[in-house]
Order: structure tokens, then sequence, then C-alpha cells
């Protein structure tokens, strides 16, 4: 059996360390993975479910003073809204993108029959051949607007801080309204690329597929299990090796039996 007390020497020490370290890393990743496709499982269920309650008015939801709870427990509710918009007040929410194509989110304030305004999410624009954001103008006249209660605080890059001078307001709702349709309808294009100065791109709902979760789990789990079967194949080839280096080596400096055996000449 070939000597294996070379392996802890500080060299291999380090990299029996390293591998070990590289282990830990990726199961957890491949844990981590897999709390991320429980966390989507969790929010797909609760979309859903909120999919199914029945169609309401958006204000017998919400009022202006609704709180942040109100908000996270009413969103993704389908809810209609009726009135006439502030275009004056309308919010560009800068530096969305959709299908691949850069441009911005118009949010025009809604004024209800209460009083109140609630903000719609309009659509996606691209922008001018200025590079300004295009201004579709929002449709006339008292206007339905249909679609899903969102907590503007849980949008991504500056939309938060775009949209909290209006939701300071008075009298506005702390919930905005993702538009799915509109009665008169918005002036949309068929796609992301017809964003022209006269159309507006409806922003798509929350989507529900569970995403590369599980299989990203899979893949760190596989690579873990390689090291783990691996790692001790390469010891053993390296053990097997300097062993046969050692024989070698011991071989080269014995005299020849032959030679040993013949006798001396005068």
């Amino acid at each position: 059996m070939a000597d294996a007390r070379f392996l802890l020497r500080p060299r291999w020490l380090l990299s029996h360390v390293l591998v070990v370290l590289l282990v830990v890393t990726m199961v957890n990743l491949g844990f981590w993975q897999l709390r991320r496709l429980d966390q989507k499982r969790d929010y797909n269920a609760l979309v859903e479910s909120r999919r199914d309650q029945p169609v309401v008015a958006v204000d017998s939801l919400l009022s202006p003073s609704s709180s942040r709870a109100d908000v996270d427990g009413r969103r993704y509710r389908t809810v209609t809204a009726t009135g006439t918009y502030d275009t004056a007040h309308t919010v560009i929410v800068r530096n969305r993108s959709q299908g691949g194509v850069p441009g911005a989110w118009l949010v025009t304030p809604l004024r209800l029959d209460s009083g109140a305004a609630v903000g719609i999410v309009r659509g996606f624009v691209g922008f001018d051949q200025a590079g300004n954001p295009v201004r579709a103008a929002a449709p006339g006249g008292r206007v339905t607007v249909r679609g899903l209660v969102v907590d503007p605080h849980r949008f991504d890059g500056t939309a938060p801080k775009d949209l909290a001078p209006f939701l300071a307001r008075h009298g506005v709702l702390p919930g905005v309204v993702l538009a799915q349709r509109s009665r008169p309808a918005e002036p949309q294009g068929a796609d992301v690329d017809e964003a022209t100065p006269t159309s507006i791109i409806a922003v798509p709902p929350p989507e529900l597929s569970e995403g590369p979760h599980l299989s990203y789990a899979f893949q760190w789990f596989t690579f873990s299990l390689i090291a783990v079967v691996g790692y001790p194949i390469i010891l053993r080839r390296v053990i097997i090796r300097r062993g046969k280096e050692v024989d070698d080596e011991a071989g080269d400096g014995e005299p020849d039996q032959a030679d040993a055996a013949a006798p001396l000449s005068g």
C-alpha cells in the first residue's frame, strides 16, 4: 500500500479544506434555490387566490387613510375604478423595460366618484426621437378601468421613489391599479415595438411560473455529489501514482541481480 502521509502536508490540507468549503457552499446554494421555489409557490398561490375573489370597486377595498398593511392584504385583488383622468398629474416611472425595450410607465391619477384619486398604471411607453418617454394621451371623459391592486412600495428600481410624491398627496389611495383593460380603450399598440407617440402597451400581470429554481437546485446538488465522489477518486489516483514513482526510484538505486551474481575476474 502506497504511503499517503504526503496528503497531510500543508498544500494538500489546504486543498482538502477548499473542497469541503466548495461542497458546503454548493449544498447551501441548492437549499437556497429550494427555498426560493417555496417562496415562488406561495406567491403564486396568493395571486391565484386573490384573483378568484369577486371583482369590486377599488374604493370599497381601500381609502386614503388605509395603511400599508391594508394594501398588502388586498394586493392582486381584481377591481374596477370609474372616474375621470387627471392627466396634468401623470407620473412617469422611469427605467422600465418590456419585451427587451427600454421605456417608462405612465401612471395617471383617476378621480373617483367618491372624490378620492387612485393611480392607474396605464401602461408602458417607449422613447420618442428626442429620447423622452412617449406621452400617450389618456382617454377623455368618464373612464372605467379594470385591473389588479398592487403595492407601489413593492415595485423595483426607481418606481417607489418616482411615485412617492403622488402617493403623499391628500386624498390619494395608497395602492395603485395595474390596468388590464379600459373603457374607453387606451390607444394601445399590438406589441412593444408599436409604442409610438399615440400608443401605450399594457403592463402584463404577475407571472405565475415557478421559474428555474428547481433545476438550479438539482444542478447545485449534482455538482456537490460530483465533488464528494470525484475528489476521493482523484486522491486515490495521486496516491497510486506517487507509490509507483517511489518504487521506480527505489528500483533505479539497486544493483542488477545478474551483475551481482557474476564472479569477479582476475
